[in-house]
């Protein structure tokens, strides 16, 4: 990438704000070099230790250089982004952001890889590459990494670019918005969904991945409550940061002909009871206790008052039981306020016992390709 196209990247209407772990320095550096990066530039954040990303991100991440890691940052950017250019049309506002595990003066147990995610208005862009270990020194490789994440930038401000050609496949993908997730995320409709209308039997999850455990609850609480279930996936979650259009598009695309499913912005279970009256929710033991947890709430007065939208809209669970801790706990195992005591229905641990986690599935995943 010239000078020139870094010039015209100043000379475009595109702000952003850049986040980076472990690589893409030299890219800030080059953009910032360049006579009128202020126009481009808002902010620039090297997150580089553990403790630094963990309070940058508001969660602790399974890993620090990972696809999902960087999705989050990214996204994370992007918000960043509207608030210090509050007067900037979004359309023109991008979240960049890059982790990297490149040489070092150690020998390293996994493979160098980078991962680059820009999130806009109009869609998410994903690069993932995996070095050959030992074939380039550490600047070397520092300008791989640089070089896709300008040109990326580049592509993402409406440049007529390419990403570089590497011996190794290199994985780039674009997810464009759709208007009706732009409609959720600024509370215009409730819901986004395939089906005519959602079930009365509600599954929340993240579902990232989708695994068989949720087939076998699904089966459970279908047979309990005598409907099918409609699975809810909200773009806002309370502890982390909003889906990128690539985290939507990938869950969705896991559900089969058949199986309904929802889209929401209602992070909460109150906000969830407000759009799916007389419906019954399936939720795991982990999430009824976050739901009747002091901390979320300014007290213990408040929490009461702001779950009695469970009563008036007469909002039933069914709960199953998880390993909390290093207790795996049922209904039984949990004092619930007795004014909503008859709206919880408990799964047994002879029914269901199933010892598997969608975050344990992508940790073994991302072991998997990270020792390839």
């Amino acid at each position: 990438m010239n000078e020139q196209d870094i010039k015209s990247i100043h000379q475009g209407p595109y702000k952003l704000v850049f986040v980076s772990s472990g690589g893409g320095t030299k890219a800030i550096s080059d953009l910032l070099k360049v006579p009128g990066a202020s126009q481009t530039i808002l902010e620039s954040y090297i997150p580089y230790s553990r403790k630094s990303m963990d309070e940058y991100l508001k969660i602790k991440p399974s890993y620090y250089c990972s696809l999902q890691t960087t999705i989050n940052m990214a996204v994370t950017a992007f918000a960043r982004a509207k608030k210090l250019a509050p007067d900037c049309d979004p359309k023109y506002l991008l979240g960049v952001a890059v982790t990297a595990t490149l040489s070092t003066t150690y020998e390293k147990l996994g493979t160098h890889r980078f991962f680059i995610c820009i999130q806009g208005y109009d869609a998410t862009h994903v690069v993932s590459h995996y070095l050959t270990k030992g074939k380039r020194t550490r600047d070397s490789e520092e300008r791989v990494v640089s070089d896709c994440l300008k040109r990326l930038i580049g592509i993402a401000s409406g440049l007529d670019l390419e990403l570089p050609e590497l011996a190794q496949e290199l994985s780039y993908e674009v997810v464009a918005a759709k208007q009706d997730w732009h409609d959720l995320e600024n509370r215009h409709i409730d819901y986004v969904t395939e089906s005519e209308a959602p079930t009365k039997l509600i599954f929340p999850g993240t579902f990232q991945p989708f695994h068989k455990g949720h087939l076998t609850i699904q089966k459970i609480a279908e047979e309990k409550i005598g409907v099918p279930a409609t699975f809810e996936i909200s773009i806002c979650n309370v502890e982390k940061t909003l889906l990128s259009y690539y985290e939507i598009e990938k869950t969705l695309s896991q559900f089969r002909p058949g199986q309904n499913w929802v889209l929401t912005n209602a992070p909460t279970f109150v906000e969830k009871a407000a759009i799916f009256k007389q419906s019954t929710f399936v939720l795991g033991m982990d999430t009824l206790i976050r739901i009747f947890d002091p901390k979320f709430y300014e007290s213990d007065k408040v929490m009461r008052s702001e779950l009695k939208v469970f009563i008036e809209n007469d909002i039933r669970f069914v709960v199953f039981g998880r390993q909390v801790g290093s207790q795996f706990m049922t209904l039984n195992d949990f004092l619930i306020p007795e004014e909503f005591k008859d709206r919880f229905i408990g799964i047994t641990e002879t029914e269901f016992r199933e010892d598997v986690s969608s975050s344990a599935i992508k940790r073994e995943e991302e072991e998997n390709r990270a020792t390839a």
